[in-house]
């Protein structure tokens, strides 16, 4: 089986925007395998064919399609000739392996010059394997599915279709800036925005006087786990420190952590201008901690002058564990850390900030030099997502 059969979902429901998003699956997927996996890549309608090389491991490839937002779900199969003897011939050497299964015929007709619908297809070849191979059917519940789909390019066979990342290709939609943590909640986030058709470029505030050496390799990872999710991926690490000195002089404790947060976006600002990126994803859930009350979370959001997008919003804390889990990402947000939002605040935070009390109290802030010296300061480190 040297074709693999791609298949998308909500691609499909475009309209007339449709081929630009099949464009950006197609070179998601080229940017992803390399020439020595694949002899071609080709859009036919409703779905993308390529053409491996014989000698390409298909687990790899399996990997590596289910990390490309967009596929919906993927078959490996072989080709057939446009006639129905060839077709025959082949459904025949794959269905050997299977003699002593039930199965059924699942055949799709894409063009309508060919000269059997997908209903005859289903009854030629379900008869042609019963009388050559003694199989029985089961239309309900069958042990092996047979999938033909015959296209302009040729008919395709295959068993199995292995399911997809889904949602739309990385970049379709533009670029988000996420401020990434060590918990487990922000890689989620930025996993679901991927899943939207977003790129992802990350930011990590830091402050030495808590943050080890090992807090920044753990942020690391973390990116290098998502950035799997997209061909290249950038990761600054912010200094916050000093800036924070200055916000324990000014803010009382039980307000400091939305004083940090808000300070973050406008930090994150300046990087998202020169990224050329269209708005914030956090990891915020709403009443999971303090600082993520409605009143809160609307007194830090409004210091972002762009859109921010929090797509675990309302999601229970044991789902976005799962999809941690799922995603790669939990075993390593895991590991203990020291997070700089939660240095010299109040044990008991204020959770019902008014917007009007918090810009009071930053008017006496003197951090805009401090500002610009922690983006000076910034370290920027670049993620290829390794072909294979």
């Amino acid at each position: 089986m040297n074709h693999a059969i791609v298949h998308y979902g909500e691609i499909g429901i475009k309209g007339k925007n449709r081929p630009l998003f099949e464009k950006k699956l197609v070179d998601n997927i080229r940017s992803s395998l390399s020439k020595d996996t694949y002899e071609s890549i080709k859009r036919i309608y409703g779905r993308i064919i390529l053409e491996l090389k014989p000698e390409m491991d298909k687990d790899k490839v399996t990997e590596k399609l289910k990390t490309i937002s967009g596929i919906s779900h993927f078959s490996f199969a072989d080709k057939a000739e446009l006639n129905i003897e060839e077709i025959k011939s082949r459904l025949l050497e794959i269905a050997k392996n299977h003699k002593d299964k039930t199965f059924r015929i699942s055949a799709k007709r894409a063009i309508k010059d060919f000269i059997y619908s997908s209903m005859q297809l289903n009854e030629i070849l379900g008869e042609y394997l019963v009388k050559e191979l003694n199989m029985k059917v089961s239309l309900e519940k069958p042990e092996v599915p047979f999938f033909i789909e015959v296209t302009e390019k040729g008919a395709f066979i295959y068993t199995d279709k292995i399911r997809g990342f889904g949602g739309l290709p990385v970049g379709i939609t533009g670029k988000l800036i996420a401020l990434i943590s060590g918990g487990i909640d922000s890689p989620v986030a930025s996993w679901k925005m991927f899943k939207r058709g977003c790129s992802i470029t990350y930011i990590h505030f830091f402050n030495d006087t808590i943050n080890k050496q090992g807090v920044k390799d753990k942020i690391e990872k973390l990116v290098e786990i998502l950035s799997k999710y997209q061909f290249k991926t950038e990761l600054y690490l912010i200094p916050f420190s000093d800036i924070q000195k200055e916000i324990i002089k000014v803010i009382p404790s039980r307000y400091r952590m939305i004083t940090y947060r808000r300070v973050m976006f406008k930090i994150a600002e300046e990087i998202l201008k020169i990224e050329k990126a269209l708005g914030f994803v956090t990891g915020d859930s709403l009443a999971q901690v303090a600082s993520q009350t409605l009143e809160n979370v609307n007194v830090i959001y409004k210091a972002a002058k762009y859109p921010v997008f929090s797509p675990l919003i309302g999601e229970d804390k044991k789902d976005i564990i799962k999809l941690a889990e799922q995603i790669g990402t939990f075993n390593v947000s895991v590991m203990p850390y020291d997070d700089c939002c939660s240095f010299l605040i109040a044990e008991h935070p204020e959770t019902k900030a008014r917007l009007e009390d918090i810009e009071k109290l930053e008017e006496n802030l003197k951090i805009n030099h401090l500002i610009k010296d922690a983006i000076k300061n910034a370290k920027n480190k670049t993620f290829m997502n390794k072909r294979i």
